[in-house]
């Protein structure tokens, strides 16, 4: 239990020192810096270093933050074996462990999270409870365990500050803001395009794909109703987006992005349309309106937070399931009984919220 006297003492003393432990996906960045923001808020003072995936830094650029970010790969080192790559390890190992740590908070929940929680010697280490874990071994890990109340993911991170005696401020918001270089390569690419609907058919995996060629009818109706349409794209989603223009027809521009131009493209978005990916959570903190579009993963703990984005769904006794490449029942029900006119239909009701 971490005492009121603990807490006035990381405040007042001397500043803290904080390490936050979140590697990744793009999404989940976005969805743990409201927790950042209030561990900032209620310890001004301290210092506050956040581990991170090197390919998700940008996340945390783009959102202003006043943290230090420690990024690393974590994928290279496991991918790459070898002396140079276990020197570096330890080389990072060391680092970590003498860098004074009072408090570490793992947002991850993963194996490989908790123990770098461990690693860095903080004496209090607060992660989740067990049954809120991804991988249930993380919890012998930390000192100070978080049974979450609520659903929503975002929710749940905010949770994990309860034991330094911050209550959740769900009014908190973090917007991505884009640099002033996105914003004139964007203007450059979409050609004076403006007041536009943004459609991200990507999925990252298999089954949170809804069909490319349903998201083209969708944007010929939407440029039938003289709203125009830009298509952007992650790596090796390019099939998608030649599938998605030749049954939309003329008229869809196609904007490829990097994730700065990505935020800077949705900053002049009328509406956001796409699945539960990265780009959709980046629209969100860019502060643009969204509908997305749900299969296999919960809308309840991942979907958009904003009340009047809309999600479009079915809500089935089997989901969530979370398979990532295959329907576990065989029938795609989640997504493929998702029609064309139940996005068009919820695109228009967002639109109209959005004035």
């Amino acid at each position: 239990m971490i005492t009121k006297a603990k807490i006035e003492s990381l405040k007042s003393a001397r500043p803290g020192r904080f390490l936050v432990v979140k590697f990744g996906s793009l999404g989940d960045i976005v969805h743990c810096l409201p927790s950042v923001a209030q561990l900032r808020r209620a310890f001004p003072q301290a210092e506050i270093d956040w581990l991170i995936e090197r390919k998700n830094r940008i996340v945390v650029d783009l959102s202003g933050l006043e943290v230090r970010l420690i990024p690393i790969d974590t994928y290279q080192w496991r991918n790459s074996p070898g002396i140079g790559s276990a020197k570096e390890i330890a080389e990072f190992v060391w680092a970590l462990r003498t860098d004074g740590y009072d408090c570490t908070i793992d947002f991850q929940g993963l194996v490989k999270s908790a123990f770098f929680a461990y690693l860095s010697g903080a004496p209090i280490r607060i992660g989740w409870e067990r049954d809120f874990l991804r991988e249930s071994v993380s919890r012998f890990f930390y000192t100070e365990v978080v049974t979450p109340k609520r659903i929503h993911i975002i929710d749940q991170q905010m949770e994990l500050l309860k034991p330094l005696g911050i209550d959740p401020d769900w009014q908190v918001e973090v917007p991505l803001r884009a640099t002033d270089t996105a914003r004139r390569s964007v203007k450059k690419k979409l050609e004076g395009l403006a007041d536009y609907v943004v459609i991200n058919p990507g999925g990252n995996w298999k089954t949170k794909c809804w069909q490319a060629e349903r998201y083209g009818e969708l944007a010929a109706r939407l440029i039938n109703d003289g709203l125009p349409v830009a298509v952007t794209w992650g790596p090796g989603e390019e099939s998608l987006v030649r599938n998605l223009v030749r049954s939309a027809g003329n008229g869809v521009r196609e904007v490829p992005t990097s994730l700065e131009e990505l935020v800077a493209l949705c900053e002049g978005a009328k509406l956001f349309v796409g699945g539960d990916t990265g780009p959709m959570h980046f629209a969100a903190a860019a502060g643009t309106p969204i509908v997305s579009i749900f299969g296999p993963t919960s809308s309840d703990r991942n979907g958009p937070f904003r009340r009047d984005d809309i999600v479009v769904e079915r809500r089935l006794p089997c989901r969530p399931c979370y398979e990532r490449d295959k329907c576990p029942l065989e029938h795609w029900q989640c997504i493929v009984d998702i029609t064309v006119d139940h996005v068009y239909e919820a695109c228009r009701k967002r639109l109209e919220l959005a004035g």
